[in-house]
């Protein structure tokens, strides 16, 4: 009879340790427990999540993580029209954190898949709708346009969020919106190249007519100065021309200058050496 009862007493404990298996978190997430009691009690989500370390569960309790950290979901937007009728493609990014001690509310409210169910579509539709506002050429070059975009879809995912928590809980931050820009096929990006060096075409030109003018401006300038200058010395006409020559002869030491005294004359023709 003795040996019968340790017997048994073995075979519980074989029961209740081989019933039973360890559930663990790191630092950067939470373990939820969902309790199916065999016989008695009550199950369901347990809302005390565990946050480190580990612990012995029965095997009728399963377990489920969330990470706490921020995590990004990313998003590839295929044929967004532009305000120009011309389809872009996105590749975009929101970044949402789990409120901390919250993660069993979450899978209570709104299950595992509370990112695929509850905001991928409205994420989506929301960038689309904000984007379709602006041109190819601010998508693709205008970093303020694309920063206000990322302004107005965090905005309005914020507001969003809190709607659905106002009829059960959604206990999710949102971190940041990153709207990556515009990616246009191949012959939208050529047609885009050709117009932007068309646009840089034209600046030369300008830069150069600008140019061109601010140097006919200078040697009107130095015209008018040396018409002054020979009125006020008195001077004739051959005598300021012989009087620049030397000017350019004191100013070219070490060249080698023809200089032209006057143009009907080669004996005027000076070749001054180094």
């Amino acid at each position: 009879m003795k040996y019968l009862k340790l017997f048994f007493l073995a075979l519980l404990c074989c029961v209740c340790l081989s019933s039973c298996h360890l559930a663990s978190a790191d630092a950067d997430e939470e373990c939820v427990f969902i309790k199916h009691p065999w016989f008695f009690g009550h199950g369901g989500v347990d809302m005390e999540p565990m946050s480190s370390g580990s612990t012995w569960c029965v095997w009728s309790t399963n377990k489920e993580y969330f990470k706490i950290t921020p995590q990004k979901h990313e998003e590839v937007l295929d044929d967004i029209i532009s305000n120009e009728n011309t389809p872009l493609d996105f590749k975009t990014n929101i970044t949402l954190q789990i409120v901390q001690g919250k993660s069993p509310v979450l899978l209570q409210n709104y299950g595992l898949d509370w990112y695929k169910n509850n905001i991928k579509e409205t994420y989506c539709n929301t960038t689309r709708y904000y984007v379709s506002q602006y041109s190819p050429f601010d998508l693709t070059s205008n970093r303020e346009v694309i920063a206000h975009i990322d302004s107005m879809v965090k905005k309005d995912m914020i507001k969003y969020i809190s709607n659905l928590s106002s009829t059960a809980e959604f206990p999710i931050k949102v971190v940041s919106v990153i709207t990556g820009r515009a990616i246009p096929n191949a012959p939208q990006l050529a047609e885009m190249n050709n117009t932007a060096a068309q646009i840089q075409a034209k600046t030369t030109q300008d830069r150069r007519k600008e140019m061109e003018q601010s140097r006919e401006s200078a040697e009107r300038q130095r015209a008018i100065s040396d018409k002054a200058y020979q009125n006020e010395m008195g001077l004739t006409a051959s005598q300021f021309i012989q009087l620049k020559a030397w000017d350019i002869i004191e100013k070219k030491k070490g060249a080698n200058i023809d200089v032209l005294f006057n143009a009907d004359g080669t004996d005027k023709m000076w070749n001054i050496r180094k």
